[in-house]
């Protein structure tokens, strides 16, 4: 994923890129920490809510019925 961040000028542009190194050393150690830690099911949820793509007309839909199929499913590894 790319992001666009924008910045005042009056920052150095040396201080600029190792904050953004630092967030993405953050970033990355993040998500592989929650990737530890999700189930196999999470992990699939995860990969095809990342994955990009367009339905056209149809999104909407989609993600109303995506929504209600997540509300109504049960993880057998999640305690109620």
């Amino acid at each position: 994923m790319q992001m666009l961040i924008n910045v005042p000028d009056t920052l150095p542009k040396a201080l600029i890129q190792q904050r953004i190194r630092e967030l993405e050393e953050r970033l990355k150690q993040e998500a592989q920490q929650s990737q530890k830690s999700a189930s196999r099911w999470e992990k699939m949820v995860q990969r095809i809510e990342s994955k990009a793509f367009d339905l056209e007309d149809h999104t909407d839909t989609f993600n109303r019925d995506r929504q209600e199929f997540r509300e109504s499913f049960n993880f057998k590894d999640k305690p109620e």
